[in-house]
């Protein structure tokens, strides 16, 4: 096969990559290339200030690449999106009591006819994977005329939901990976090539098809062809590289160069690490509330030709973004000290250890996290850490050590009275470790991980006492689910697998139930994943029973913390609620993530419900589009129950009744549950405000 490439006005381009995905050319003085092609495409890398329609062809005769020139705005600022799941969500529909609120047509229409305005000098969206929810030809349609009615133009990239084509089985990848089959034929005959590149000012962009690579379908011709590609751009190009999943070693060892960055989704989480020189970026959904609990969001990149710089953006809903309050936020009457820390904060509550108050850190617009140290009494700081990444659990404290996990899985401990850095444990995998939970003490040992990779460190030096890496297959969903120490049990769990709880001796990390085997096999995409009592949230241990109370996928149980079998379980109306349970002497307290707060007996009957109404300025649970006012989970004060909303108050309950005794404005969301220390009440909002009340004016 032969042709040009040339400009509209006829102009030859020499020096243009050509390619088949498989091999790479390049165009003579006279604009000529000819291949003999081996894949089921040959296009373009479109040069730096060019657009090219089409830029991609079947394999034919002959054919001209003909590039019209576009506006070349540098810096060059381009928007990244991931995971939109186009579809109305037919297979969600008989699992759960609501239905989910993924993607349409129509949402994501909105969202790029907005842009724009959200980002005056937006250039082009990466979009990386999972564009439709079950793969088949209508969602791509949808997704077509969305791309046909954007003011701004879209690079696509396919997930594996997009190579379902409407078949969800279950597979075990070539890495060990729990994945599902890929037919990547409807992606191909609706979109296009699955792998290809492009050009913007000093920087080489390369987009590869994941899921097949990890499937290892066709992993060596896209390595082989990457390779061709990277060596044929000048040497010493930077490049960054759009990838479905957060790229591993399978992809990243090998290559001629490293890229300077790397874009990615899947995992519907937000997270930025850096790992040996390389700014790796998982961008969570923009459409609905991410699996790790982040509102709905979008990046902004910058390439300024030396650097990349990120800017997170949340969506209130659908339509609007969200801006948060500046400083200073009007203070409630019973305030006694505000302190803005240095980043923002997820969903990690303070924690009080004598007269400190420490607060984990995010920075979702680049590797960098921190903990802070204040004053309890007056907020006056006392030392900040900076870290490597961000910090999204609470921080722990042995003796004098503060313990904290960044999110690329590096455990830290700090000296508590100055911050110093006292030991680091590295991450056993940066690349693929997502670290959201809690790290917990088990006696003089701190247990870190998740399922796939479960550490206890010695909490005084970071040494590995154990590690259990058989627990769970390697999944992608985040935990959140922090280990719970249940007499001499660490009880550990989190969805979706292993489909129970699993005790374990703290000491040794060996398992003590259930008696068979602990891990099993992941679930598949297309089985009842609501199966089994793993958990969503943190459990809590009930000291009257000694019994876990779980917030687990569209349910609440009580799980006997000897044996791990269920006492009961009662449904809850949202699927995903993170919140974890809290015990009074009347029963178990439990927010139902959006509007709802229960009070059940130790036996599960229902001894109240309140409903809470608010206005918040986004979703932050899973799936859902819908703004909602409740969140974090209720804490205990006396006689009544603290619940934080999204909508930037503090309710107080009564704990007998459940009636609202009042609603006490915060001036910021706040997703975290209320820290009660004596007569202080902790909170710390979606901003990084850390806000100390008087407890007696909360009576």
């Amino acid at each position: 096969m032969r042709g040009l490439v040339r400009t509209r006005s006829g102009e030859p381009r020499p020096g243009v990559l050509v390619s088949d995905g498989r091999s790479v050319t390049t165009t003579a003085a006279d604009g000529s290339w000819s291949l003999d092609p081996l894949g089921p495409f040959v296009f373009v890398v479109r040069p730096a200030g060019f657009a090219c329609e089409p830029w991609f062809v079947r394999p034919a005769g002959s054919h001209d690449f003909v590039l019209d020139p576009v506006p070349d705005v540098f810096p060059h600022r381009f928007v990244h999106v991931s995971d939109t799941h186009l579809g109305a969500g037919p297979r969600y529909a008989s699992l759960y009591p609501q239905p989910v609120e993924i993607g349409t047509g129509d949402v994501l229409t909105r969202f790029l006819t907005r842009l724009p305005e959200l980002v005056p000098d937006v250039a082009a969206v990466v979009a990386t994977g999972d564009l439709t929810d079950l793969g088949i030809d209508e969602e791509f349609a949808a997704l077509r005329a969305a791309r046909d009615a954007s003011p701004v133009p879209l690079h696509l990239l396919p997930g594996n939901h997009d190579h379902m084509n409407g078949v969800v089985e279950g597979a075990l990848s070539r890495n060990g990976y729990a994945l599902h089959t890929a037919d990547p034929a409807g992606y191909e005959r609706n979109i296009g090539p699955r792998w290809y590149s492009y050009d913007l000012p000093g920087l080489h962009v390369v987009a590869l098809d994941w899921h097949t690579h990890e499937l290892g379908i066709d992993h060596e011709a896209q390595d082989a062809w990457i390779r061709a590609d990277l060596e044929s751009v000048p040497a010493g190009t930077p490049w960054i590289l759009l990838s479905h999943d957060q790229p591993w070693h399978s992809i990243l060892d090998g290559l001629p160069a490293q890229p300077l960055a790397t874009f990615s989704g899947h995992r519907h989480t937000s997270r930025v690490v850096e790992v040996n020189g390389t700014l790796h970026v998982n961008t969570p959904t923009s459409l609905f509330g991410a699996l790790d609990f982040s509102p709905p969001s979008f990046r902004e990149v910058t390439w300024d030709g030396s650097a990349i710089r990120l800017r997170t953006r949340t969506l209130a809903g659908t339509t609007a973004t969200f801006t948060v309050p500046p400083l200073p936020v009007p203070r409630p009457a019973v305030a006694r000290w505000r302190h803005q820390l240095a980043g923002a904060v997820h969903r990690a509550a303070p924690r009080v250890h004598g007269d400190t108050v420490l607060c984990a850190v995010k920075d979702e617009d680049r590797a960098a996290g921190a903990v802070e140290a204040l004053d309890l009494a007056t907020g006056t700081p006392r030392w900040r850490t900076a870290l490597r990444s961000s910090v999204k659990g609470t921080p722990v404290v042995h003796d004098d050590t503060v313990i904290a996990v960044e999110v690329s899985g590096d455990t830290v401990g700090l000296d508590l009275a100055a911050g110093t850095e006292r030991w680091r444990a590295p991450s056993p995998d940066p690349l693929r470790l997502f670290a959201f939970a809690d790290p917990v003490l088990a006696g003089d040992a701190v247990v870190v991980g998740d399922l796939s990779h479960l550490r206890a460190l010695d909490a005084e030096t970071g040494a590995l006492r154990w590690e259990r890496t058989d627990l769970s297959p390697y999944q992608t969903i985040v935990a959140h689910a922090a280990p719970v120490l249940a007499g001499d049990v660490l009880v550990v769990g989190s969805w979706p697998a292993p489909q129970s709880l699993v005790g374990l001796d703290p000491a040794t990390g060996a398992t003590r139930w259930p008696g068979e085997t602990a891990a099993g096999d992941l679930p598949g995409l297309g089985s009842d994943i609501t199966a089994g009592d793993t958990t969503i949230g943190t459990p809590r241990r009930d000291p009257k029973t000694g019994d876990l109370f779980v917030s687990g996928l569209g349910f609440l149980a009580r799980i006997d913390a000897a044996t791990g079998a269920t006492v009961w379980r009662r449904p809850a109306s949202l699927p995903w609620n993170p919140a974890t349970p809290a015990v009074t002497d009347l029963g178990i307290a439990a927010v139902d993530a959006g509007h709802g707060v229960v009070l059940l007996d130790r036996d599960g009957g229902l001894v109240w419900e309140t409903r809470i109404e608010g206005d918040s300025p986004f979703a932050m649970s899973s799936y859902r589009r819908t703004p909602h006012p409740l969140f974090a989970g209720p804490t205990p004060l006396d006689d009544a129950l603290l619940v934080p909303g999204l909508d930037g108050a503090l309710h107080v309950l009564d704990g007998a009744t459940g009636a609202l005794r009042r609603s006490v404005p915060l001036g910021t969301p706040v997703a975290a549950p209320a820290v009660v220390a004596g007569e202080t009440v902790l909170l710390v909002g979606v901003d990084g405000g850390v806000l100390a009340l008087d407890a007696a004016g909360l009576r």
